[in-house]
Formats: structure tokens, C-alpha cells, sequence
């Protein structure tokens, strides 16, 4: 498994999420993701969450690089611990993001 994090430094919307933490598997598809808002809410997908029809069906790149856009979209590798963190507060903490913080 591999874990990605896509961070929308300028949404466009407050129905866009900021961002976008992405577990992959081997083919690099995603297998569950945690979903950030800038209103605070936050929404988990996959895995025991269900509702993988909401997962993208596209493989990542292999060089996330790729998808970065300078000044408004930055993609980059994480730790699976990082992952695994997030995904658990998205589960526990139905006041979303912010509540990671207090």
C-alpha cells in the first residue's frame, strides 16, 4: 500500500475539499480516502466505511509530480502512519477536521 495526500491550496468552492488523504493499493487505485472541507466537515470512503463507488477508479501516477499545479493543487507521499492517524480521527470525530486540532 501506498498513501498520498492531494492538498487544494486555494479551493474554488466551500464544497471542494482542501483535502484529500488517498490510500493505494498495488495497481495504485484507491482503496479508501478521508475527504477534508474547509468548513470543517470531513467524509471517509472505502474500506469498512463503505460507498466505494465514491473511490477513483483511474490509477495514480507513479510520479505524483505529475499532478501537482503550482499554487493551487500539490500531491505528495505520506507515511502509512500519518494515514492511518487521519483515517481513525475521520471515524471518531463527527465535528470533522478542526476537532483534530482541539
Amino acid at each position: 500500500m501506498e498513501y498520498v495526500i492531494k492538498e487544494l491550496l486555494h479551493p474554488e468552492e466551500d464544497d471542494e475539499a482542501n483535502f484529500i488523504y488517498s490510500e493505494l493499493d498495488s495497481q495504485r487505485r484507491e482503496t479508501r480516502r478521508v475527504e477534508f472541507y474547509p468548513s470543517g466537515m470531513c467524509f471517509a470512503y472505502g474500506g469498512d466505511m463503505g460507498q466505494d463507488e465514491v473511490l477513483n477508479p483511474a490509477p495514480f501516477p507513479e510520479d505524483l509530480r505529475t499532478l501537482n499545479r503550482p499554487g493551487e493543487v500539490e500531491v505528495r507521499a505520506i507515511p502509512r502512519q500519518l494515514f492511518i492517524e487521519v483515517w481513525n480521527q475521520a471515524q471518531e470525530r463527527p465535528d470533522g477536521f478542526m476537532g483534530m486540532f482541539y
